[in-house]
């Protein structure tokens, strides 16, 4: 059997440990191709995947993120190979329920893969732990050199996540790194104790702190939060590819595996197209 492997929208860390397993489990009994589709010309490439690395879960990944076919395309792309697992997050799923899932004769699976944990179904996502974790890092090397100084006003350090950061990703981005967070969606309320907290957060012995906030609410911020304080505000822009991270977290890795299951049960058992959900207790399969 030919299996076809595609990512779309997003490539953390963590995709290259289950492409890795996939070789080892399905290879040489069924030939695992890689499906990589060129950005701009739509050309499609098709590589066998047997490439053996001394060092797998380290190196890059022999599988590079793919342009989106264009809509009459899908099904002439795919047909190339006999089954194909889709790699993807939440704008991926949309496009392989509307184009691929709901029209073609090629038996498909599609695995949620989201730096931001936004796929319905899922209740966490390969990822987001390791773009949590590098965030996190960031801020808490920016606060060692901000303690390290002293300034006439308190200082306030933003830091703007680009892409669509969930309310929960925000909130728990700020949890862990002790600062505060920022969500337009706020009543006039949460606003107000928003600056209180962040206001109540200075003292003689801490004069600086961090507000986390998406990239696309950065002006609301400013002029919702940062204008009605008395602080010194600078932020730095935290970009998707630093999200992505190195290397995986141990609890990416877990999932990684744990989505390898149930990729190879999948085939295994010769189940109809549908898609993985990752669920407290267990990766469920979820029909289209």
């Amino acid at each position: 059997m030919k299996v076809g492997v595609i990512v779309f929208g997003s490539l953390p860390a963590g995709v290259k440990q289950i492409v890795y397993k996939l070789q080892l489990h399905l290879t040489p009994k069924h030939e695992l191709v890689g499906m990589e589709i060129e950005k701009g010309t739509g050309t499609a490439r098709y590589k066998e995947l047997n490439i053996n690395s001394d060092s797998p879960y380290l190196s890059d990944s022999m599988l590079m993120m793919s342009a989106y076919p264009e809509d009459d395309k899908w099904e002439e792309i795919f047909s190339a190979v006999d089954t194909a697992v889709v790699i993807g997050n939440a704008e991926a799923k949309e496009k392989w329920t509307s184009y691929l899932a709901d029209h073609s004769s090629v038996r498909s699976l599609f695995v949620p893969v989201s730096i931001f944990n936004d796929i319905e179904g899922s209740e966490t996502t390969l990822g987001y732990d390791t773009a949590v974790n590098s965030i996190v890092d960031n801020i808490l090397r920016v606060k060692d050199t901000i303690n390290s100084l002293k300034y006439d006003n308190p200082r306030l350090f933003g830091f703007s996540i680009d892409g669509s950061p969930s309310i929960k990703m925000l909130e728990d981005i700020s949890s862990a790194g002790d600062g505060h967070f920022f969500a337009p969606e706020f009543e006039a309320d949460e606003m107000d104790a928003l600056k209180e907290r962040i206001e109540a957060s200075f003292t003689e012995w801490n004069t600086s702190s961090v507000l986390v906030y998406s990239a696309a609410a950065h002006a609301s911020a400013i002029e919702q939060v940062v204008d009605h304080l008395k602080v010194d505000f600078k932020y730095t822009e935290i970009d998707e590819a630093l999200c992505m991270g190195t290397n995986p977290t141990a609890a990416d890795r877990i999932l990684a595996n744990r989505l390898t299951g149930g990729i190879l049960s999948w085939l295994e058992q010769k189940q109809e197209t549908g898609q993985l959900a990752v669920q407290t207790d267990e990766i469920a399969f979820i029909k289209k």
